[in-house]
C-alpha cells in the first residue's frame, strides 16, 4: 500500500545557499523583484554557471548520502504533524507527497523549502499554472517492481488532481482518491470516495488522520 498526500504551505526552514545567497524556489521568479538576500528560481531553471538544473542538482545531492546544507526530508519539511504520522505508520518508503514544486516525492527524499502552489488564491509569484512546464519527480516509478495487486491512496484538493493524474495515470495499481468536492475532475481508472466534512481548508489533514485510524472506506 502507498499513501499520497497533497503538500502544505506551512514549511520549516530548509534552504540552499548559492554564492552567498539563499535560493528560494517560486512559481514565477520574474514577479519577485530584485533581492540581495535571495536568488529566486524555478526548480527546472538552470543553476548559474552550471549546465544542470536545480532539480538535477537536488537529485545528485540526495544520491551523495551526505547533507551538508541540512535539507529536510519531505515529510519533515511540512510543519503539520500528519506527514510524520503517515510516514511512521506506513513506512517512509511507502508515503509520498504531491508537491507543486517538485512533483511526487518519497517522504524521505531531501528537498529545500519552496513557495509554489496550485492554489488560485495564492500570490501570483507562488502560483504554478496548469500550463507551466515542470519536469516533475515521480518516485512511484522508482520502485524495482510494480505490484498490480497494490493500492494507491491519495487525498488532496481538486487543484492538485491534474498533476496527480499525469503522474499516476499509467500505473496499474488500484488508485483511490479521497475528495471533498462532490464532483471532482474524474478520470478512468480511479476510484473516488467522498470525504464527508464541513472543513473548507486543509481538510486533507483530517482525512489522512482518519485513514490512519481506520475510519475510512478503502
Amino acid at each position: 500500500m502507498k499513501f499520497i498526500v497533497q503538500c502544505s504551505s506551512r514549511k520549516r526552514v530548509g534552504l540552499w545557499t548559492f554564492n552567498g545567497q539563499l535560493v528560494k524556489f517560486v512559481g514565477h521568479p520574474d514577479q519577485c523583484g530584485g533581492s540581495n538576500s535571495f536568488l529566486y528560481c524555478r526548480p527546472d531553471d538552470t543553476v548559474p554557471y552550471v549546465t544542470k538544473t536545480w532539480r538535477q542538482e537536488l537529485l545528485n545531492y540526495n544520491q551523495k548520502g551526505t547533507n551538508p546544507d541540512g535539507l529536510l526530508r519531505a515529510a519533515d519539511l511540512y510543519t503539520p504533524e500528519i506527514y510524520r504520522e503517515l510516514a511512521n505508520k506506513y513506512g517512509w518508503e511507502n508515503t509520498f507527497i504531491l508537491s507543486a514544486g517538485w512533483g511526487l516525492v518519497r517522504a524521505d527524499f531531501l528537498i529545500p523549502s519552496y513557495d509554489i502552489t496550485f492554489s488560485p488564491h495564492a500570490n501570483t509569484y507562488k502560483r504554478r499554472l496548469q500550463s507551466d512546464k515542470y519536469n516533475d519527480f515521480n518516485h512511484l516509478l522508482d520502485r524495482s517492481s510494480i505490484d498490480q495487486t497494490d493500492s494507491l491512496y491519495f487525498c488532496g484538493g481538486n487543484d492538485y488532481l491534474p498533476l496527480y493524474y499525469e503522474l499516476t495515470g499509467n500505473l496499474p495499481e488500484r488508485k483511490v482518491i479521497y475528495h471533498k468536492s462532490k464532483i471532482p475532475p474524474r478520470e478512468k481508472g480511479y476510484v473516488y470516495i467522498e470525504y464527508m466534512t464541513t472543513q473548507s481548508t486543509n481538510w486533507h489533514y483530517a482525512c489522512a488522520k482518519d485513514f490512519i485510524d481506520g475510519e475510512l472506506e478503502s
